[in-house]
């Protein structure tokens, strides 16, 4: 029997809790914030605000009305691993600006 990885796409919305747009820091910093800390990342060409090559895929990052869109492309992982991953995203976030925000699946 062989197996093979599923590819799939996710997204997410990442949304403030208490107003309309996150306040993030400036273009220098915001490879930072939106890096996962348990996933090895490193940022990647492409559309998108930022992109990061992660070991199961690509994540891209997008500025969307209300909020940061979180697209996984060619994602092989599970979808809990990726909202594990987003969490530590909006975790950085909170931590930058000090605004509360919430995980919105768009799937």
């Amino acid at each position: 029997m062989c197996f093979r990885r599923v590819e799939m796409d996710l997204e997410f919305l990442i949304r403030r809790t208490d107003g309309e747009w996150f306040s993030l820091p400036g273009p220098a910093q915001l490879p930072e914030v939106l890096r996962p800390r348990t996933v090895p990342s490193e940022p990647t060409p492409g559309w998108g605000t930022h992109r990061i090559k992660i070991p199961d895929g690509v994540i891209a990052f997008s500025d969307e009305d209300p909020g940061i869109q979180v697209i996984f492309e060619e994602y092989s992982g599970s979808k809990e691993e990726a909202l594990k991953i987003v969490g530590e995203v909006l975790a950085n976030i909170e931590s930058a600006d000090g605004q509360r925000g919430v995980i919105v699946p768009l799937q």
